[in-house]
């Protein structure tokens, strides 16, 4: 009796699946979403030696060993841009190495001249293993931000503070991802992690982020999220505490935080009207979710473990700003 095969179907979207029919689908409909102008606009607005400063030395004692054999070790300048690339066209490490090689954009971002050796999937799988492990994905988040302030983009007077849950790779039954946690919103449960975000309410770049398990609380992450410049504050629901305002009240910052309904104890008016002028500012956060749900394609996470999911909602963050960026200097 002839044996048969099953094949076991999945819906994760990793380097396993990225030359099936879907993959092809989302990758082109974002090459129609990015154009090649905005490459070349990050490209001459970024100051890339003070973005890699802070990381070069650290990175220096870690280099050994980055590169495939046979392969050299790249600098570190093409490597991120590597990860700005895939974060733009949500690529898979295999899928970035042949368009680095197909699309000469790809290349004149990085810099590369026909002739010099591209990045191999497995190099860039490691930087970002070491990047994450050793936490400069945040020390570029960090760098970036300060070059933002130069360009007068995040303003410091007012911060929007919210989270989006990202589904993780593997479900709940699975041991694959032992760091993702669930909850539920709306209804609705969700296993995964938790992307938090302090947004300026006068530009709506991202200034600061964390990246918890799904199960951590909105309002856990509040105060790593504010710079300590505001004059005001909003936020949802999610964060209304009553020794919250007291406090926020008595540092002198307006408390832009909506108001919560409880048992026997209805808004008033005044808190209703309240709640309809915060809302309005506070919608504004949504944006750079939606950006990276809808132009990103940044719908779930692609790793197993948490620290690699924060690297890559890190540079979403990052890309995002870079998008504000172009936006907020053709108003200039």
């Amino acid at each position: 009796m002839k044996k048969v095969h099953h094949v076991k179907r999945t819906n994760k979207i990793d380097n396993a699946d990225l030359f099936t029919n879907a993959a092809t689908h989302h990758y082109e409909k974002h090459i129609k979403t990015q154009s090649k102008q905005t490459l070349k606009f990050i490209d001459a607005k970024i100051n890339w030696s003070d973005l890699l400063r802070p990381i070069e030395r650290t990175l220096s004692h870690h280099k050994s060993g980055l590169s495939s054999a046979g392969r050299p070790t790249h600098e570190l300048l093409v490597i991120v841009k590597c990860f700005l690339l895939q974060t733009i066209y949500n690529l898979s490490d295999p899928r970035l190495e042949e368009e680095i090689a197909d699309r000469r954009s790809f290349q004149l971002f990085l810099g590369l001249n026909s002739g010099d050796a591209i990045p191999d999937e497995t190099t860039i799988c490691r930087y970002r293993e070491l990047f994450s492990r050793l936490g400069l994905d945040k020390k570029l988040f960090s760098a970036f931000t300060r070059q933002l302030e130069k360009h007068g983009l995040i303003i410091g007077k007012g911060t929007i503070v919210d989270a989006t849950l990202k589904e993780a790779q593997a479900n709940k039954y699975s041991e694959r991802d032992p760091d993702a946690r669930g909850t539920s919103r709306k209804g609705k449960a969700i296993y995964g992690y938790k992307g938090h975000v302090g947004v300026d309410a006068d530009t709506n770049v991202i200034h600061s982020l964390e990246f918890t398990p799904a199960n951590v609380h909105d309002s856990k992450k509040f105060d790593d999220l504010l710079l300590g410049t505001e004059k005001r504050v909003y936020a949802d629901k999610g964060y209304a505490q009553r020794q919250r305002r007291i406090l926020l009240k008595k540092n002198g910052i307006r408390c832009g935080i909506l108001h919560k309904a409880y048992r026997n104890r209805p808004l008033t008016k005044k808190q209703l009207e309240q709640n309809k002028a915060f809302a309005k500012i506070r919608s504004a956060v949504e944006r750079p979710f939606s950006y990276m749900t809808t132009v990103l394609d940044y719908t779930r996470c692609r790793y197993y473990d948490i620290r690699r999911n924060a690297f890559q909602f890190i540079f979403a963050a990052m890309v995002y700003n870079m998008r504000r960026l172009i936006t907020l200097s053709s108003r200039l």
